[in-house]
């Protein structure tokens, strides 16, 4: 009788021999499909190797900024030296094969197996590579970026406005603090976020190696937003250090649908959220949550002071004592302060008097109650105006995108076929007249300006959309159609 333990072993031995023969007879059934597969992807890999030298010299000419430079260098070497062993096997196996029909059946057998077998870990090297080669592909270089908003902004005196220079303090020290990803600044309409924001951008450009400014606004274009922050994106995949503001968020985004790496794995991607509404944090999990609170009477007094001018408040006793109140009206808000501020420093006392009577005047009680706070005091700057141009242009902006650009060309095309404007022989007298008036907008802080462009803050655009839709102004029923509504 057989030993259990004996069959069992032999058994075993028998089946790995099996399986050792299977394998070698796969390889020699398969040796031609090995052999092809590996020389179909050695040329694929040349290709690659070949685009990628004159995708870095496209790049080169157009001014844009190389990346991963070494890692592509040793990538070029790997691959060429991978290529160069590759083909010297091709000719061995290939003069191998012309020979291996005169050796012995076995001897025959065994050189077929282990060409097909050489074949098959060469392309697995190969496929490696290839994958590495079309990564590179993708983002070998940045494009020279144009100045963006941070380049253009000029940066606030903030002398004895503590609470701000606090808060600016405090949102630096959070984004530099590695444990945070996330930091978010929260405030009322007008108190200066967005200003707040841009002023970490410049004190903090030096840090990054880019920052990427966006406004997001209540109707999220997650396309645009994708678009905008594409190249930041890859940026960040390739371990730069980079910032990224989005600017008045009102409802949780998913910042993974923006196109936006974060998480554990992209701590190099710092993120700067500024809203009006702190519980729009709660659901993201923000890492830390600063406060841009009203200004207190006497930084608001400071601020308001230094838009209408020191010396001009300081030399007149009386004009003093109403523009302190004049100030307090505009309740603490900065937004408000620098409006009414640049409407009333070149008018005479008694255009003060009876604008301190104006702002004291209860707002229309059936609107939204920012807009409902800044009311008296818009419709005073955009009373003050002077010029009925202007005045036709402030109302006219408010019908564009929320958060939106100003074009230009449309606004003077409308003035143009409402008949706003004093005859003008062409389109381009048309548009100077538009900027004439648009730059009246922007010193008197109705319009905001970006470089060469402008745009209206939304609590502006509010209380210009409420005149234009009642009988506040002299344009009712004029405008009937608010960007973005349907109809």
């Amino acid at each position: 009788m057989a030993d259990p333990v004996t069959s069992t072993v032999v058994g075993k031995i028998v089946d790995l021999l099996f399986s050792a023969a299977k394998r070698e007879i796969d390889y020699v059934r398969n040796r031609t499909k090995n052999v092809e597969k590996l020389k179909s992807e050695t040329q694929k890999l040349k290709d690659t190797r070949e685009r990628i030298p004159q995708l870095i010299k496209a790049a080169k000419e157009k001014g844009e900024a190389l990346v991963n430079g070494e890692e592509v260098k040793n990538w070029m070497n790997k691959a060429g030296d991978e290529i160069s062993k590759v083909e010297l096997f091709l000719e061995e196996e290939a003069n191998a094969k012309k020979t291996c029909f005169n050796l012995q059946p076995c001897v025959n057998l065994c050189t077929l197996s282990h060409y097909s077998k050489m074949a098959k870990n060469k392309t697995a090297s190969l496929l490696d590579l290839q994958n590495a080669g079309e990564s590179h592909e993708k983002c070998l270089s940045i494009p020279t970026r144009t100045p963006g908003l941070v380049d253009l902004y000029q940066p606030k005196n903030l002398d004895g406005i503590d609470s701000h220079k606090l808060a600016l303090r405090d949102t630096i020290q959070a984004i530099k603090d590695e444990s945070n990803q996330i930091v978010g600044i929260y405030g009322s309409g007008g108190v200066g976020k967005t200003t707040l924001a841009k002023e970490v951008a410049v004190k903090m450009k030096n840090l990054f190696a880019d920052i990427v400014f966006i406004t997001v606004s209540q109707t999220v274009n997650v396309k645009e937003i994708k678009e905008n922050v594409e190249v930041a994106a890859k940026r960040i995949i390739n371990g730069e250090k980079i910032l990224i503001i989005l600017d008045d968020i009102w409802e949780p985004p998913v910042l993974s649908d923006l196109g936006i790496p974060c998480g554990k794995d992209h701590m190099n991607c710092k993120i700067l959220l500024t809203s009006r509404k702190i519980n729009v944090y709660e659901a993201m999990n923000v890492d830390k949550k600063i406060p841009v609170n009203i200004l207190i009477p006497t930084e608001a007094w400071i601020l308001f002071k230094r838009v209408v001018g020191d010396e001009k408040i300081a030399n007149q006793d009386r004009l003093e004592k109403i523009a302190n109140d004049v100030s307090k009206e505009c309740g603490g808000l900065p937004l408000l302060i620098e409006a009414v501020g640049n409407a009333l420093k070149s008018k005479p006392i008694d255009r003060w008097e009876a604008a301190l009577k104006q702002l004291q005047k209860n707002a229309p009680v059936d609107i939204d109650p920012e807009i409902r706070q800044a009311f008296t005091k818009l419709k005073l700057s955009y009373d003050l105006l002077g010029s009925e141009v202007a005045k036709w242009c402030f109302l006219m902006c408010s019908l564009f995108k929320e958060d939106g650009i100003i074009d230009m060309l449309r606004l003077a095309e409308y003035g143009v076929a409402l008949q706003k404007f004093n005859d003008p022989d062409s389109i381009n007298d048309a548009q100077e007249s538009a900027q004439t008036a648009v730059d009246i907008l922007t010193s008197s802080s109705l319009l905001l300006s970006e470089g060469d462009k402008v745009k209206m803050h939304d609590v502006v655009r509010g209380v210009a959309l409420f005149i234009t839709s009642s009988s506040q102004g002299e344009e009712k029923d004029k405008f009937l159609v608010e960007a973005g509504k349907k109809i």
